[in-house]
């Protein structure tokens, strides 16, 4: 890639990290479903409680945690993680091709 293409990949790149910052979420998402102790409710007979969400991470101090997100904000948090993810995909592309042009950096100036 040339450098023109090259730089201008990596402006689009920290764009798009930029945007992804603005509502990433750290951790990851899953949902839980219960059953009751009531013998007549219906989730007895296969329709379960929920889905709770909930999202985990590792803490600071190196042990998983988490904590349960409020039904209404359900779908907001799901885009939050779902752009984490994105973000680190991204942001890996960034590195790459920064990597690739400190390399290229330095085989011109050898070559001088």
């Amino acid at each position: 890639m040339s450098s023109g293409k090259h730089s201008a990949r990596q402006r689009a790149l920290r764009r798009e990290l930029n945007q992804l910052a603005r509502q990433m979420i750290f951790g990851t998402l899953s949902e839980r479903y219960h059953t009751c102790g009531r013998a007549t409710c219906r989730c007895q007979a296969g329709h379960k409680h929920g889905p709770y969400v909930q999202v985990s991470y590792w803490g600071a101090d190196g042990k998983t945690t988490g904590y349960a997100v409020p039904q209404a904000l359900a779908e907001p948090v799901r885009a939050g993680v779902a752009a984490w993810q994105q973000l680190l995909a991204v942001a890996r592309q960034l590195a790459d091709l920064n990597r690739d042009a400190l390399w290229a950096a330095a085989r011109r100036s050898a070559r001088r």
